[in-house]
């Protein structure tokens, strides 16, 4: 529809892995939140170890640490950002009269 207007095929390319950002950015946000709120939950339960298999440990210790959630956002948004990259693409060699046609 956008190149019935008139608008380029990399401007479509690029409008449409803006928006696969923009998700991703969402995803990862909600995601980070819902993370951090569950390990804090699950911070107050322990998992018992035998002592002697784990030098003198008792239980396994757990450990929130900010950069858990900056790996897991930057490897989230890497992969929307990939799956993201087909779409576009299609989206943007997509013949105009054909788009028009399929809606």
């Amino acid at each position: 529809m956008l190149m019935a207007m008139g608008t380029s095929r990399r401007s479509i390319l690029i409008i449409f892995l803006f928006e696969a950002c923009i998700l991703g950015m969402m995803g990862v946000i909600i995601g980070s939140v819902l993370g951090y709120v569950s390990s804090i939950m699950l911070a107050s339960y322990t998992i018992p170890v035998p002592p002697e298999m784990y030098f003198g440990l008792d239980h396994l210790p757990f450990l929130i640490t900010p950069e858990n959630f900056i790996i897991a956002g930057v490897f989230a948004m890497a992969i929307n950002i990939i799956a993201g990259a087909y779409p576009a693409r299609r989206a943007s060699k997509m013949d105009p009269v054909e788009a028009i046609h399929d809606v």
